[in-house]
């Protein structure tokens, strides 16, 4: 009862604060399981950023050199879109993708207001983190059951569905690392944790597995430098991982999916096999450098990648292949869509600035540093094998993750200053 009145008085207190943060958590919990939750979460964020309009030009200026730049790589990436247009052949396929570039320059003013408001909100991203992996599980696990022969998934592609799982592992990761929790929590985010990384299995996303060996490359180095987590806990948790990686269809479902894996590799570079999932993407990042060879500066635009396929299909090359607009990679579709100017912007907006911005704080908060990292070097990963630039729930999920985290620690370094 006492909890509940807490939070009916953070309500009456400041609703928009209270607004944001809960879906802040919605975003967090449901944001690839089910239908319009990112994008209607991100559009509430940018109208509430209007409410502060008049003050957009005194905040910008009253940020550091560090936060302008992390603010202008997000209004680059647009720019080199819009340059790319130059080369476009597909117009109308370029219109229906340039919203995924114009919400990195949107997402701007909701910096600002964060800032201006004086607004942190990443206990709620903690809190929706936490809540996501009993519930993405049992999404995870219906869909399972139901359909055991294909890959889990919630609304959206299943790809994203277990990015957002193994995402916030590794936020949750950051919690358990970095802050002194009691027993009880602990357990509770370690069970969570268990859900996102069986969640991310059932996806069957290959790339997004890519990204464990970093989370625990991260917490064998905290764990090493400051043992905040009892060794009992630690030992316990690796022993479900291991429990459930050789006595359930968790550890059933690796197997096979990594022996796929090589399979396909394999026949890719020994019988040029490339109808499969995985040399389907091999045969594409081939298409996409001699694609991008032709227009090196400002690339072919977005949306003319298929066309590149098709024309190669139509003289007799890649016959029964999947004709996709998305390479697989969002380095080679940013090289190949908007050129060497699409990709430095790429690097410079989702590695460069960020990192930059998190480390160059002089507070000490060191769970929100960790969590910026996490975000960071997980979307880098995710990239590697799947261009999730161009779909709108992860983009909105990445920069919502992102200018939270950069805020808090805004916010709280200023705190820790005065």
């Amino acid at each position: 009862m006492m909890f509940l009145k807490k939070y009916i008085n953070i309500v009456k207190q400041d609703p928009v604060v209270f607004l944001t943060g809960i879906s802040v958590l919605a975003l967090a919990v449901m944001g690839t399981s089910v239908r319009h939750v990112s994008s209607t979460v991100f559009a509430l964020l940018v109208i509430l950023s209007f409410s502060v309009i008049k003050y957009w030009g005194k905040t910008y200026f009253s940020l550091s050199k560090q936060e302008k730049l992390f603010l202008i790589a997000f209004f680059l990436y647009t720019v080199a879109a819009v340059f790319s247009f130059y080369n476009v052949g597909n117009v109308d396929q370029f219109y229906k993708l340039f919203e995924r570039y114009l919400r990195f320059a949107l997402i701007i003013p909701v910096y600002l207001f964060l800032i201006k408001k004086n607004i942190s909100l990443l206990n709620y991203l903690y809190i929706g983190a936490v809540i996501s992996g009993p519930f993405l599980f049992i999404v995870a696990l219906y869909h399972y059951i139901t359909f055991p022969d294909v890959p889990a998934q919630g609304y959206y592609h299943h790809i994203i569905f277990g990015q957002l799982a193994m995402l916030n592992v590794g936020v949750m990761l950051s919690l358990l690392l970095t802050k002194y929790l009691g027993r009880k929590v602990q357990i509770l985010i370690l069970i969570s944790i268990l859900c996102g990384l069986a969640t991310a299995v059932l996806s069957q996303a290959r790339g997004v597995w890519l990204v464990f060996p970093a989370y625990v490359t991260i917490a064998i180095y905290y764990a090493a430098c400051d043992k905040r987590i009892s060794k009992k806990y630690i030992a316990i948790f690796l022993v479900a991982i291991v429990v459930l990686s050789t006595s359930t269809m968790i550890g059933d479902m690796l197997k096979q999916r990594t022996n796929q894996a090589i399979s396909e590799v394999t026949k890719f570079y020994t019988e040029n096999q490339y109808v499969s999932s995985i040399g389907t993407r091999l045969a594409m990042w081939g298409i996409a450098f001699e694609a991008w060879e032709k227009n090196p500066i400002l690339g072919t635009g977005p949306g003319d990648f298929d066309d590149e396929i098709m024309a190669l299909q139509s003289r007799g090359y890649y016959q029964g292949m999947e004709i996709h607009y998305s390479v697989h990679n969002i380095y080679i579709q940013a090289l190949v869509d908007s050129g060497l100017s699409g990709l430095l912007a790429l690097i410079f907006v989702l590695l460069v600035a960020p990192l930059r911005l998190f480390f160059g704080y002089v507070n000490k908060d060191e769970a929100g540093r960790l969590a910026g990292f996490i975000t960071i070097i997980s979307f880098a990963i995710y990239g590697l094998s799947e261009s999730w630039t161009l779909r709108l729930p992860v983009i909105s999920i990445l920069l919502v993750y992102t200018v939270i985290i950069a805020s808090h620690l805004r916010i709280v370094g200023s705190k820790n200053t005065n």
